[in-house]
C-alpha cells in the first residue's frame, strides 16, 4: 500500500559544519571558597605557651594506664563478707587480703574495706564484752535475786561445820 520514498542520499539532514569550540574546564580557586590564607592573621612565634591544649599537664604513668584494662572482680572478697556472717572469723580473712590488693583494683579494695569495718566492729564489741565480763560481771558462784526480792539472811549454822565432824 503506501509506501514511503526514500530520500535520496544527498538530502539527509547532516550535522552542521560549524567548527568545533574547547571550553577547558578550570577548577574554582581557593579564593573562591574563601580558603585563601588572610595576611591579616598574627604569625606563631614559636615560643611555648602556658596553654598547651594538644597534650594534658599530667598523664597517668604507664602502670596506671594499664591497670585500667586490668580484671578488678571483688567477688572473693564479697564472698568473705557474706560468708563473715557465719563465721566472722572470714571478716579477718578478707581483711589480710584487703592489705595484699593493689591500689589500682579500686573495686576489689572497696569491697575488701567493708571486712575491715566488720573485723574491727567484731574485734571491739568482743573487747568491750571481756572488760564487762571482767569488771562488771557478779563472780561466778554468786546467787543473785530478782531486783526488789530481799535476799534472806546467811546463818552461821547454814554453812555447814566449819572445822570438820564434831
Amino acid at each position: 500500500p503506501c509506501e514511503r520514498a526514500r530520500a535520496p542520499a544527498g538530502d539527509r539532514m547532516t550535522k552542521s559544519k560549524r567548527p568545533k569550540q574547547e571550553i577547558q574546564y578550570k577548577p574554582p580557586t581557593p579564593q573562591v571558597f574563601g580558603n585563601a590564607t588572610p595576611t591579616d592573621l598574627p604569625t606563631w612565634s614559636g615560643a611555648p605557651s602556658s596553654f598547651d591544649v594538644d597534650r594534658p599537664r599530667h598523664r597517668p604513668k604507664l602502670a596506671d594506664r594499664l591497670a585500667v584494662y586490668e580484671d578488678d572482680s571483688p567477688r572473693c572478697q564479697q564472698i568473705l563478707c557474706f560468708a563473715g556472717i557465719l563465721f566472722p572469723p572470714l571478716w579477718a580473712v578478707g581483711a589480710v587480703l584487703y592489705t595484699q590488693t593493689p591500689a589500682t583494683k579500686v573495686l576489689t579494695r572497696e569491697a575488701g574495706f567493708k571486712n575491715v569495718l566488720l573485723t574491727g566492729g567484731t574485734l571491739v564489741i568482743l573487747f568491750l564484752y571481756f572488760v564487762y565480763y571482767l569488771f562488771f560481771a557478779p563472780p561466778a558462784g554468786a546467787v543473785t535475786a530478782a531486783p526488789g526480792v530481799p535476799t534472806p539472811p546467811i546463818s552461821p549454822d547454814a554453812a555447814g561445820p566449819v572445822g570438820g565432824p564434831r
